[in-house]
C-alpha cells in the first residue's frame, strides 16, 4: 500500500494493484460504492446506453463489521434495475468444476422471489452474470457468451425472464464486433490489469471505466475494506491448499490402486499354476 499512501487521484498511483476487481469483496464494494459505475456495467452487459438506466439499486450491499468474517459478508452483487429485473453479478477465479450447476443454483434463487398470493407473470426476469478467469471446457471458447431456455428442435425461446451470461476473462481477444461497440472488453480489462499504469491508460478511454477505476483507488486505500479483501484473498489460498493436498491424496490411492492391481493380477497368476501343477 506504500505507493498508494499520498495519493488523492488515480494519475499519481503507480505500481502493482493489491486488490484487483478479480477479488470478489473489492468488486462488490467498488460497484456498491459508485452507481455510476454500476450503470455503465449494466449497460454494457445487457447492450443498453447508460441513459436508458433510471435507477440502479445494489439489493445485498455488504455492511462492514469489526471483523471480515460478519454473517453480511456477501460476495456475490445483486442489483434492481429500473425497478424491472434483477441482475446477480459473480466473480469466479477458481475453477471449481461446478460453475454451470453453481449459476443455476444462484439464479433460480434469485427467481424465486413472488410473495404469498402474487401472479407468477409478476416475476421479474433474472439476468446471472459470471465473470470467470478460466474456461469451460464443454463449451467453445467465446468471449461474452449468454444463454436462454430454448425449444432445441425450433430455437424458439421459452422464456426471456431466465437469462445466464459469462464473460471470459481469458478469452477477451475473442471479443466480437458488437462486444466492443458496448464496451465489454474495456471492462474485463479493467479486471485483468495489475498496475495502476495500466489502469490510467483504460479509464482515458471510458468515462465509466474511468469512475470505477477511481474508485478502486479510494478501496485499495481504506484499512477495512483492505482487511476484508485480505480474508477474501486467504480464504482462496486455503482452498487451492485443500484442493493440491486432495489431488495429491488421489494420486497416491490412484498408484496404490495400480499396485495392489498388479499384485491381484501376479496372485491370480501364481494360483493358476499352482492349479495346473496340482492337477498333473
Amino acid at each position: 500500500m506504500s505507493n498508494l499512501q499520498h495519493c488523492t487521484s488515480l494519475q499519481e498511483a503507480t505500481g502493482k494493484i493489491d486488490y484487483r476487481l478479480m477479488n470478489d469483496c473489492m468488486f462488490h464494494v467498488v460497484f456498491q460504492k459508485n452507481l455510476k459505475a454500476l450503470r455503465g456495467l449494466c449497460a454494457s452487459l445487457l447492450h443498453m446506453h447508460p441513459e436508458e438506466i433510471l435507477s440502479v439499486e445494489v439489493l445485498n450491499p455488504i455492511e462492514f463489521g469489526e471483523q471480515p468474517r460478519d454473517k453480511e459478508f456477501i460476495l456475490d452483487l445483486k442489483v434492481m434495475l429500473n425497478n424491472d429485473r434483477i441482475l446477480n453479478f459473480e466473480v469466479q477465479v477458481i475453477n471449481g468444476k461446478n460453475w454451470p450447476e453453481r449459476s443455476l443454483s444462484y439464479a433460480c434463487r434469485t427467481f424465486d422471489q413472488l410473495m404469498q398470493g402474487q401472479d407468477y407473470i409478476k416475476a421479474k426476469p433474472v439476468y446471472h452474470i459470471g465473470f470467470l478467469d478460466f474456461n469451460l471446457e464443454h463449451l467453445s471458447p467465446e468471449f461474452y457468451a449468454t444463454f436462454k431456455l430454448l425449444n432445441v428442435k425450433s430455437h424458439e425461446i421459452y422464456s426471456s425472464k431466465f437469462v445466464l451470461s459469462v464473460v471470459n476473462l481469458n478469452q477477451i481477444e475473442l471479443a466480437t464486433e458488437e462486444d466492443r461497440k458496448y464496451g465489454i472488453d474495456h471492462w474485463a480489462r479493467l479486471f485483468k490489469a495489475d498496475t495502476w499504469e495500466a489502469i490510467m491508460k483504460m479509464a482515458q478511454e471510458n468515462e465509466y471505466v474511468s469512475d470505477a477505476a477511481e474508485t478502486l483507488l479510494q478501496s485499495n486505500q481504506d484499512l477495512k475494506i483492505r482487511s476484508y479483501c485480505e480474508a477474501v484473498e486467504e480464504a482462496r489460498r486455503v482452498r487451492r491448499g485443500l484442493e493440491r493436498l486432495v489431488a495429491e491424496k488421489d494420486e497416491v490411492i490412484a498408484e496404490k490402486d495400480e499396485v495392489i492391481a498388479g499384485k491381484d493380477a501376479e496372485i491370480a497368476h501364481l494360483k493358476a499354476l499352482l492349479a495346473a501343477v496340482q492337477q498333473k
